[in-house]
């Protein structure tokens, strides 16, 4: 995704519709926020984290994640002027994704009960570690 909306970015001074060098902005900070999030499943930074928590929290839960991939699908795949089989790939990639989030959360809500979302610099009780 941040890739595509990097090539997008490019294609612009080709001359484009500013709008969708907005989209192409947009898609690379909604990248850089879901890369971050997942990297704190395997070296958690502790303000990062917090900061992360406390400003989109959605993140951290089944429903939110799910709902955000599904929300930059629809954003890749609308947008113009980019790779037209790297825009579908990505978009489609991304939908499929959320969609499994969701169905798994339907269908088998005793698989996602035990999800634990990345938690350093908390304490157990959720409170914040100062």
């Amino acid at each position: 995704m941040m890739t595509l909306g990097i090539l997008t970015l490019i294609e612009f001074q080709k001359g484009m519709d500013i709008s969708a060098a907005f989209v192409a902005a947009y898609m690379i900070l909604f990248a850089c926020l879901l890369a971050l999030y997942e990297f704190m499943w395997w070296s958690t930074i502790d303000a990062i984290n917090k900061s992360m928590r406390k400003n989109f929290g959605f993140l951290y839960g089944i429903k939110g994640k799910a709902a955000y991939l599904i929300f930059v699908a629809f954003l890749t795949i609308g947008l113009e002027g980019s790779i037209k089989w790297l825009r579908y790939t990505v978009g489609i990639a991304f939908l499929a994704d959320g969609a499994l989030h969701f169905f798994l959360l339907c269908s088998k809500p005793d698989l996602v009960s035990t999800y634990k979302s990345p938690t350093g610099g908390l304490t157990e009780s959720g409170d914040e570690v100062v």
